[in-house]
C-alpha cells in the first residue's frame, strides 16, 4: 500500500514538472516595424498577450540565418492565435495575414480606423483604438485581452468561414455544417454594425521615418512645438512620440548653433590676431 503510494506521489510530481515545463503557447504578432509601432508592441501588445497566458512573437524577435519567410510561415503554423495590426495597409503584413487565413488560423486584427480594413475582412473581429482618447494604451491592452480569452473560447469564429472546413473533409479547423452557418450569419451582422457605427471619414497616416522627416522639416522652418504637435497628430503620430522626437531635434538644432557660434568666434579672433600672432622674432 506504502509502495502504491509513493509510486502515485512520484507520477503526480513528474506530470507536475512536465506541465511546468511546458512552454506556453504563441500569439504571433504582425505589424510594421519601427519608431512608435515598436513601442506599440512592447508596452502594449506584449502586456496583454502574456496576461493572456500567451508567449508574444513578432518577426524581428528572429535572428536565425534562414530565409524569413520561412521562419514567418513556421511561427505561423505554431502560433495558437495571431494579432495583425493593419494600421497604414503595410503591404507585408497582408501577406503574413494570407498566410494564417489559408490555414484557417484565429486572427484578431487592431487598427486606427476602420479604413485600414479591406471590405472582406471587416466580418472578422476588429479592434479599432483612438490615441486621442486619455489611456488609450490601457484602453486597447484591456480589450486585447478580453478578445483574446473569447477567441481563445472559440476559436473558429475568429476565422473567416471560407477557410474553415465542414468535419470530415479536411484536416483544417473544422466545424459542423450548421456551425458553419452560424459563424457565417454572425460575421456577418457583426460587419453590418461596424458599418452602422462606423463614419465613413477619409484619414491620412503617415509612418515613422515620415513623420520625423516633417518634424525636422517643420522645425527648421520655425514652426512652434504646439503647430508641430497639431499637424503630426492629425497624421497619425502618437503624441508621446512627437514631444520625444521634438526634444531631441530641439537639443540637436541648439548643438548645431553653439558649434556654428564656436567656430565663428574663433574665426574672429583669428583674424584679430593678425598673420604675425604667436611667431617669434628671428
Amino acid at each position: 500500500m506504502a509502495a502504491r503510494k509513493k509510486s502515485t506521489k512520484r507520477a503526480t510530481k513528474k506530470v507536475a514538472r512536465k506541465r511546468a515545463e511546458t512552454p506556453p503557447e504563441s500569439c504571433f504578432v504582425i505589424m510594421p516595424f519601427g519608431g512608435w509601432l515598436d513601442d506599440y508592441y512592447s508596452d502594449i501588445y506584449c502586456s496583454a498577450i502574456e496576461e493572456s497566458g500567451l508567449n508574444p512573437q513578432r518577426a524581428d524577435d528572429l535572428f536565425r540565418p534562414s530565409t524569413i519567410i520561412n521562419d514567418i510561415w513556421d511561427y505561423t503554423k505554431k502560433a495558437k492565435v495571431l494579432l495583425a495590426d493593419l494600421t497604414g495597409k503595410n503591404p507585408n503584413v497582408f501577406y503574413e495575414l494570407g498566410l494564417a487565413h489559408a490555414i484557417a488560423k484565429p486572427v484578431i486584427l487592431i487598427a486606427e480606423s476602420m479604413e485600414d480594413i479591406p471590405f472582406d475582412l471587416r466580418a472578422l473581429r476588429v479592434i479599432l483604438y483612438d490615441k486621442n482618447a486619455p489611456n488609450w494604451g490601457e484602453i486597447l491592452r484591456q480589450k486585447i485581452v478580453a478578445s483574446l480569452k473569447e477567441v481563445l473560447s472559440a476559436p473558429a469564429e475568429a476565422v473567416l468561414p471560407t477557410f474553415l472546413n465542414v468535419k470530415g473533409l479536411g484536416a483544417k479547423t473544422s466545424v459542423s455544417q450548421d456551425q458553419l452557418d452560424l459563424i457565417e450569419i454572425k460575421q456577418d451582422l457583426d460587419m453590418l454594425r461596424r458599418e452602422i457605427r462606423t463614419q465613413q471619414s477619409r484619414s491620412t497616416h503617415i509612418d515613422a521615418v515620415e513623420a520625423k522627416s516633417l518634424l525636422r522639416t517643420l522645425v527648421s522652418h520655425g514652426s512652434s512645438d504646439e503647430d508641430v504637435l497639431r499637424r503630426l497628430s492629425r497624421l497619425g503620430a502618437p503624441e508621446d512620440w512627437i514631444r520625444d522626437e521634438l526634444k531631441r531635434e530641439r537639443d540637436s538644432v541648439e548643438r548645431r548653433r553653439r558649434l556654428i557660434a564656436q567656430r565663428l568666434h574663433d574665426q574672429r579672433e583669428k583674424a584679430q590676431a593678425g598673420p604675425g600672432h604667436g611667431t617669434k622674432d628671428a
